[in-house]
This record gives C-alpha cells, structure tokens and sequence, in this order.
C-alpha cells in the first residue's frame, strides 16, 4: 500500500498582505551541503527530543495512540515565527526548538529540502499553504519568512462573511494533498468569524515494504492486550534478513521501505504488560543510543510476526501543551506582535492581538503486508483577543521478532533523522 502523509494546518486570526493573493511560493535559496547539514541536525535534534515529551503526555491507558511530532512541531513553528518575548521563550521550551524564530525557521526550510523523494516505488512530498483574510495585513518580515523558509502558495478567504465556506475550501485542499486520509478536518466549531488566517503543511508518503510480507501467510492469531486478555486479531508473518536489537528486555527491530529512505522501528518489551513502564523510563538519549545502534547492527535471520494495523486518532493538544509549560499562548496575554500588528484598518475595534485557541491533532494510519499508508493533521486554531552482514562462524537460529503484544512503534526518514510519525498498538480489533 502507501504511506500517505502527515499534514499541519495552523488556524490564526490575522493574514498577510493584501498583495498576497494565490501567488506561488518565493524559491528556496541555495546553500551549501555542509549549512544545510547542520541546521537540518539542530532541527531534527529538537523534533525527536520533543517528540517524547508528546507521546508521553498524550498517552491513555489501554488505548492505541499514533501522533506526528514533526507535523505538530512544524506546525508550532509558524506560530513561534510570529510570538515575541516571554510567549515566544515558552513555545520555544515546550517543544524544544533549538534557537530563536527566525534562525528556526531556516533550520526548517534545510530539513524541508532535504525530505521530498520521487524514485521507483516510492514517493515522499510536500506541500504548504497560507489560507487568509481578505484584506488583512501581516508584518512583511513574517510574510517574507514563511514564503521563503515554508514555501507556502498564498491565498485568500473571507471568514468573516463565510466562515464555513472558508472551512470548506481548506478541508478540501487537505484532502486532495493527503489522498483523502484526512478528511472534513476542520470541524465547524474550529473556524468562526475570528478566524483570520489557515497555515497547513501536508507531507505524503507512498512506498511498499523493501521485503513484503505474503498474504498467504496471514492468520488470525492470538495478541495479548495490556491487561493480559488475549484476543484473536490479523497476524501477518515473513522470514527475512532485518537489523534487530536487544536491550535489556526490550527488542527493537528496524523494517525499511522500499529504497531504504524510510523505515519502521518497532520497540517491543518482552511482557505483554511492560509498555507502561518503558514507556515512563524512556528518555530521549536512550531511544537515540538505541537507534544508532540499531542503524549499525548486523542483518540478522528473522521470523517476524507483525499485526495489520489499523489507527485513528484525534485530539486538542493544548492540555498537553500547557503541561509541558507552553502556557502563555493560550492566554489573553499571548504576544504575536511578530505576525501582526494591532489596530489595523478595517478590523473590529476591541481586537488587541492574537491567542491560539485550539490545537487540534488527527492521524490515520493502516499497515497490511504491502506496505503502510499514514496521514497526520494539526490545526493550530488563533483567535483575536477581544479587551475583557560479515563472514565468520555458522549462523545463530533466526531471531524470533513477534510483535504479538502491545509496542511502541516509529516512522523514522534514514536520511535525516527525523520521527515523523510515533504510536503504541496495544489494543487491536477482534478479527
């Protein structure tokens, strides 16, 4: 099958200039190999350790969970670009960006360079967009960044005269980018007459698995939930040479994608009732540690056994957000004077500035023997504030990798680093 793609849309309540009508995206510039690399590691450091940080906040006992930190992340950054002092040192702490906005934002647009992937079999690609407010300003150091560091085409809604039609348009955009994986996103609620701008990044992936598995060999079999009753769900099973990992009672495997750019790492506790604890212990040093190992392991015989999957998720993230100390965004003492600058002609009288209101999550995801197809949106919702292999001895038995028990499991791209997609499966459909 195919991945499909991890979408961020942020909802903000002003736009950019009015010149600023459906016009194609600024060209990146152009840098060196050896810049580009290192702000693409400052950048993929600070997703994959704010990653953890979400995962562990939005965990629910004896539910599945699949999220896209690189979405969220990236979608928080737009925001960022545009908060000032206390709101902006919060945002930055929270989801561990690792400099200030405007050096951030040029970290991003290296490391969106270096994702997009067209070759046989496989296709990973991305796509920004700006929705705004007929008429609205945005300060032109802003405008300029987020066309030039995003990429973003720019065009214009009215959401005072029709905030629904304005939800409509964008929904529809999102699902052309995501293949229909994430459809009606927006809710109606989430879009209102003070909605003043949309920003939405969609990521799609496509690709097969570099060694499939045969559908003959799929059987419902027995996988053991968390509180150690079993049920009968869809077992898929290959034997094949993998990367595999043990650590101290946690095994971790390593299934790239066609082409080798994109892999799932799965890491599983050899007790069906173990994920909560590892899941509390976990830091992100050791799952980095953990994966450098993993990525120079030796090919090892394999009898692997994978359930097919099947995730849907969807969620405000404020609370999870405000836990992590991200506090003041959400507040009427919010500062995201570096996006726009209050009063301005046309806007209603009491608008002194901007809030984000909601930040809303939702993922799909599906795993058969072909392949994966993923799909992840965030909504960053603003509002106006209102005043008030090697030679050597014979080979060992194969390594039995059976993932028949609950597991953390990660979408990783080789050629960056970067997570962009995490989940628990711990509770599968009886078949």
């Amino acid at each position: 099958m195919k991945i499909a793609a991890m979408f961020i849309a942020m909802v903000a309540s002003y736009a950019l200039s009015p010149t600023a009508t459906a016009q194609s995206a600024a060209p990146a510039p152009v840098t060196s190999p050896a810049a580009d690399d290192a702000q693409i590691a400052a950048a993929v450091d600070g997703i994959n350790r704010f990653w953890l940080d979400l995962y562990q906040k939005s965990i629910a006992p004896e539910r599945n969970l699949f999220l896209s930190p690189a979405g969220v992340s990236t979608a928080i950054g737009l925001a960022y670009h545009g908060a000032i002092g206390r709101t902006a040192n919060e945002i930055r702490t929270a989801l561990r960006f690792p400099a200030e906005s405007r050096t951030y934002g040029k970290a991003n647009a290296a490391l969106l360079r270096r994702l997009p992937l067209a070759a046989k079999g496989r296709e990973l690609r991305i796509a920004n967009a700006l929705w705004l407010q007929e008429g609205m300003p945005l300060n032109p150091d802003y405008l300029a960044d987020v066309t030039t560091d995003y990429v973003a085409g720019l065009h214009r809604v009215d959401y005072r005269k029709d905030s629904d039609a304005a939800r409509l348009t964008i929904n529809q955009w999102v699902d052309d980018a995501t293949k229909a994986k994430i459809k009606d996103f927006l809710e109606k609620e989430d879009v209102t007459d003070l909605t003043r701008a949309v920003l939405v990044n969609a990521v799609y992936w496509k690709g097969g698995w570099a060694s499939q598995f045969s559908s003959g060999s799929s059987r419902s079999e027995a996988f053991t939930r968390l509180d150690g009753r079993t049920v009968q769900t869809m077992l898929m099973n290959q034997r094949a040479q993998f990367r595999v990992l043990e650590r101290g009672g946690v095994d971790l495997i390593a299934l790239p994608y066609a082409g080798h750019e994109i892999s799932m790492i799965v890491v599983m506790p050899d007790k069906p009732t173990a994920l909560p604890a590892l899941e509390s212990r976990l830091t992100a040093e050791e799952l980095s540690r953990w994966l450098g190992d993993l990525r120079t392991a030796d090919f090892r015989d394999t009898i692997l056994t994978l359930p097919r999957m099947h995730l849907e998720w969807r969620g405000d993230l404020v609370p999870t957000l405000s836990s992590l100390g991200m506090k003041l965004a959400f507040s009427d003492r919010a500062d995201f004077s570096g996006m726009v600058t209050f009063p301005y002609p046309g806007e209603v009288p009491e608008a002194e500035g901007l809030k984000i209101k909601h930040v809303i999550h939702k993922t799909f995801l599906d795993v058969d023997e072909t392949g994966s197809e993923a799909a992840a949106a965030t909504a960053v919702i603003m509002d106006i504030i209102v005043s008030s292999r090697r030679a050597g001895p014979p080979p060992p038995p194969p390594f039995v990798f059976r993932a028949d028990k609950p597991f953390l499991f990660l979408l990783r791209d080789n050629r960056t680093g970067v997570i962009l997609f995490i989940g628990r499966y711990v509770a599968p459909p009886e078949a």
